[in-house]
């Protein structure tokens, strides 16, 4: 009987390619996920008007700038989850195909 010879793992590209991109792409998905929420909460928060009794406190209303500056902040995280997701995707396939590759039967030579 004649032993195959198989490469370690990690010296396969697809694979190693596919982990790193699970890796970021999760990282990315997770941190623009909870940061979203944080800024929607803070946006939520700032436009909604605030049950103070006349005269008292106006100068705690927030501003146009500040509303604005909280939604691009929704936006930016938005895209940093998207690309999260993205990126997990495409490593998810990377990590499929490097898998396939090296588990299916090696075809004999004759």
């Amino acid at each position: 009987m004649s032993e195959v010879a198989t490469r370690p793992w990690y010296k396969s590209t697809t694979i190693v390619a596919g982990l790193v991109l699970m890796a970021l792409g999760a990282g990315n998905w997770i941190t623009g996920t909870i940061r979203l929420r944080e800024h929607e909460e803070v946006a939520m928060a700032l436009s909604a008007p605030a049950d103070t009794a006349p005269g008292a406190g106006s100068s705690n209303a927030p501003t146009a700038e500040e509303i604005e500056i909280a939604r691009l902040r929704m936006d930016f995280y938005h895209v940093v989850a998207s690309g999260g997701r993205l990126m997990t995707a495409g490593g998810f396939v990377l990590l499929t195909f490097g898998l396939a590759r090296r588990l299916r039967p090696q075809a004999k030579r004759r």
